[in-house]
């Protein structure tokens, strides 16, 4: 299962993971990137595998409970204003000791107010909806969560801390000042962790 699947590409690789007898569903709020990913797959040759793509609000997926093995997402549910309902999503359809695995941006310093404002007054940039590390991963052991695990992190470079502010590019999203991206250097990391859905007591 593929939260904010974008273009497809998580999908594919899903696809190739799970093999010819598994299944991939990837959700993404905007009917464009579900058009992409379609695209993506039929390129790819994968068009005859079971992969099911789907407009949906990753808090709210209309899936069954207990449905999936796993979980990825890869830089999406930052952009979310309620991650909470996120992951309680998450591990509703997760099937008892299901996987998480999930690539984000938080940060490790906090920033004033009117500079995250100022960030979220383009939301769709990646560092409009971060939030300190701390928060997030209270926010999935909150949801249920267990043996949460960071698998790698890496502060965003000054030209990485522009790609993300100005994500998913120039033309959708106006870049940032020069000032405020200054003030953020080092204070934001791209995050991969895992967790599972913990077996009933």
């Amino acid at each position: 299962m593929d939260f904010g699947c974008g273009g497809g590409i998580d999908v594919i690789l899903a696809a190739y993971k799970v093999g010819e007898d598994g299944k991939v569903v990837g959700i993404d709020f905007a009917p464009q990137m579900i058009e992409q990913a379609n695209k993506a797959v039929i390129e790819s040759g994968l068009k005859d595998r079971d992969i099911v793509l789907r407009v949906a609000d990753m808090g709210k997926s209309k899936l069954p409970n207990d449905f999936a093995d796993v979980v990825i997402s890869n830089c999406v549910i930052n952009l979310c204003p309620d991650k909470a309902a996120v992951y309680e999503e998450a591990f509703r359809i997760l099937r008892s000791s299901g996987r998480l695995a999930i690539s984000d941006i938080v940060l490790i310093k906090d920033i004033d107010f009117q500079l995250r404002e100022r960030f979220q007054a383009t939301w769709a940039g990646c560092l409009g909806g971060a939030i300190l590390e701390r928060g997030y991963v209270h926010t999935l052991k909150k949801s249920g969560f267990a043996e949460f695990q960071i698998v790698s992190r890496h502060t965003l470079t000054p030209i990485e801390l522009k790609a993300m502010a100005c994500c998913p590019g120039e033309e959708f999203t106006p870049p940032p000042n020069k000032e405020d991206l200054e003030i953020v250097q080092g204070k934001v990391d791209s995050v991969k962790f895992t967790a599972i859905k913990p077996p009933p007591a």
